[in-house]
């Protein structure tokens, strides 16, 4: 796996299930955060076959205790307008987080 601030690529063997959503993915269930793949001869892979296990956190203010695990199967994707609406709700709260850092850091200035 190689990491840089611009990018990052994961190799995932030939032989695996190409993962059908990815990190940073908003689905109906919330964030998509991590994944993991059972592979064949896992001991899950004998109860789920080989597929991808989904890690969702299902409100990015929440902490990491609320995360859920999803199967492939039981991640809804988005509508294309509930996408915009999560984008745009995603904006609202840190624009309303910004401005009311940059009203604190107004108030600090002021002697």
């Amino acid at each position: 796996m190689t990491l840089s601030h611009k990018q990052i690529s994961i190799c995932i063997p030939s032989d695996w299930t190409p993962p059908k959503y990815h990190f940073g993915q908003w689905v109906k269930e919330g964030l998509i955060i991590g994944c993991t793949y059972y592979h064949a001869g896992s001991k899950p892979a004998y109860q789920y076959q080989q597929i991808w296990r989904y890690c969702v956190l299902p409100d990015p203010q929440s902490d990491a205790e609320d995360i859920m695990y999803f199967l492939e199967s039981e991640i809804t994707p988005l509508t294309p307008v509930e996408f915009l609406a999560k984008i745009q709700a995603e904006i609202d709260f840190h624009q309303d987080r910004i401005a009311a850092l940059t009203q604190q850091l107004n108030q600090v200035e002021q002697p």
